[in-house]
């Protein structure tokens, strides 16, 4: 699992544009060439292949280079759980690396915070409000899919990758 997470950066797509995945969550295309000449539908489809992740694509803006337009992407409110597994195999990363062991039914500090702060990202990668899910209700699978790769981690010694947060 930790290796679709792992997908960090900027990967280019055949219809000319690039697109950018936080943890194999896609979260802005980016056009070197002006308003890309491919429908929304399709350019979906296209992210879609790539992180397994429908989305909705913004308003096209400058970007940071000259000629350059930028979209945000959303992915479908449908997928907030798949987004916040993704965060939590992330989470379960940056764990291990950090402490070289699965997490622990007594490691409440790091489950809370990590929770928190995952359920606020798959909120903005999802383009939802706080009350639009249910906070509780999905606590339980993401602490089950953190402890599992842990767990999983930790049989095998495999290092996972770990990019620094950037926000």
């Amino acid at each position: 699992m930790t290796k679709l997470t792992a997908r960090n950066g900027w990967i280019h797509l055949p219809c000319g544009c690039d697109l950018e995945l936080q943890h194999g969550i896609p979260v802005r295309l980016s056009s070197a060439g002006g308003v890309p000449d491919i429908s929304e539908p399709d350019l979906s489809g296209e992210v879609a292949s790539h992180s397994g992740l429908r989305v909705s694509i913004g308003e096209w803006l400058p970007g940071e280079d000259a000629g350059e337009l930028q979209a945000k992407t959303l992915v479908t409110g449908e997928q907030f759980t798949e987004v916040l597994n993704r965060l939590a195999v992330s989470a379960a990363a940056v764990f291990f690396d950090r402490y070289h062991k699965s997490v622990a039914k007594d490691d409440v500090d790091w489950d809370t915070l990590e929770y928190a702060n995952d359920f606020r990202r798959a909120l903005e990668y999802c383009g939802l409000d706080w009350g639009d899910v249910d906070r509780d209700s999905c606590r339980m699978g993401y602490l089950k899919t953190m402890h599992a790769e842990t767990q999983r981690l930790a049989a095998t010694a495999e290092s996972p990758l770990v990019e620094p947060e950037s926000d």
